[in-house]
């Protein structure tokens, strides 16, 4: 069964939508010797796909002459010609699986990934370019596509927005990149942003109003956790506001993976308080590296979590300013260390087997109604 997954997304994307994308593809990559992901480079000039052994598509010839390409990028020619181009490029795959920033290309069957739903209930916290890709999804599902939900919960809700039959949607899960693993973290990225391992609790993720930052913060003061730190790792807008507390705030913009392997590695805990997530994969990551995790019940944060770490409420401030507080002590840290220790830590395998499970029952569904086999029946 030849599968081509577009893993474009994953540059525009180096949080969770990018890191699910490329685990996934390495997933398939190790399972199956016809699956190619591929990666449209025209969409972000300049910058390289890390997802190994993806296949680019080739610019069209005319990208070549300055004046030409002026004109017909002008006219949007690159974008409307690409669906024949990467049709050129590819033939007919059995399963093509498309990204949210790139939803072109045919198969026998199309397939795209649902994270979560809040283009749709939430539009004012997005931009308006990741809204026009979810009109794009949402056009894709109605005109047939299949869905594979990165968490029960996400399937629950794209099941509720588009009418989704029940054989048309599946649940892949996610994991933890293999970098994430119990250890120490690096010295020297300690010295660096002045930690101390295990005097400090970890947020990861950008300032997004579901994210509930500033939430967190005013729980983090009312706590007066002494000796413990806040790490905001990645929220790029909220570092204006953080620097009013300079004194137990540290904010570190654009961690790359080393850098947030120590973070993990070096957390007391870590806290992830969003009032709603498609799957958490922070949440996969951090208990991977064995470091106790505190999340709300927004989403699918409980079903991710699976008994591992300490759910609260959404906005509960009594409950998380009182957990912090625990935690800074031994005795709910000791119990969340233990239930980090005993996860079972998911693979990108197991989640690739499950969407190729899924691939084959869609394209076998497909094969059965193709008018002109034995046994079809119209459609």
């Amino acid at each position: 069964m030849k599968t081509v997954l577009d893993v474009t997304e994953a540059t525009h994307s180096r949080a969770g939508v990018g890191r699910w994308t490329t685990g996934l593809a390495r997933g398939l990559r190790a399972l199956n010797p016809e699956h190619l992901s591929l990666d449209v480079p025209e969409t972000h000039p300049g910058i390289r796909t890390t997802v190994p052994g993806a296949a680019a598509l080739p610019p069209p010839q005319w990208l070549r002459v300055p004046l030409l390409r002026r004109f017909l990028l002008r006219g949007g020619f690159l974008e409307s010609t690409r669906d024949r181009r990467i049709r050129r490029f590819l033939g007919t795959p059995d399963i093509i699986h498309l990204s949210g920033v790139q939803p072109f290309g045919s198969g026998k069957v199309k397939v795209v990934t649902f994270y979560d739903d809040t283009p749709w209930t939430d539009p004012a916290s997005h931009i308006e370019m990741t809204l026009h890709f979810a009109r794009r999804l949402e056009s894709l599902v109605r005109g047939g596509a299949s869905v594979l939900a990165i968490s029960g919960w996400s399937a629950r809700r794209a099941s509720g927005l588009f009418g989704i039959p029940p054989d048309r949607i599946a649940v892949a899960g996610g994991a933890a990149d293999d970098l994430f693993s119990p250890g120490e973290p690096d010295p020297g990225v300690m010295e660096r942003l002045g930690l101390q391992p295990r005097r400090y609790l970890l947020h990861v993720g950008s300032f997004v109003p579901r994210k509930n930052i500033p939430f967190l913060v005013e729980c983090f003061r009312s706590a007066e956790a002494r000796g413990l730190r806040l790490v905001l790792a990645g929220a790029e807008e909220w570092g204006k506001k953080a620097s009013e507390h300079p004194r137990n705030i540290t904010v570190v913009r654009m961690a790359d993976d080393e850098t947030l392997v120590s973070l993990y590695r070096g957390a007391r805990a870590v806290l992830v308080p969003s009032s709603e997530e498609g799957l958490g994969l922070t949440v996969l990551e951090a208990l991977a590296c064995g470091i106790p995790v505190v999340t709300s019940d927004g989403g699918a944060l409980p079903e991710t979590v699976e008994g591992a770490g300490l759910v609260l409420p959404v906005l509960d401030g009594e409950a998380w300013t009182r957990a912090i507080r625990d935690i800074a002590g031994n005795g709910l840290w000791t119990e969340l260390m233990g239930r980090a220790e005993r996860h079972s830590r998911p693979t990108w395998e197991q989640t690739a087997e499950r969407a190729m499970d899924f691939y084959r029952e869609r394209l076998a569904a497909a094969e059965r109604d193709t008018p002109g086999r034995a046994g079809s029946s119209p459609r």
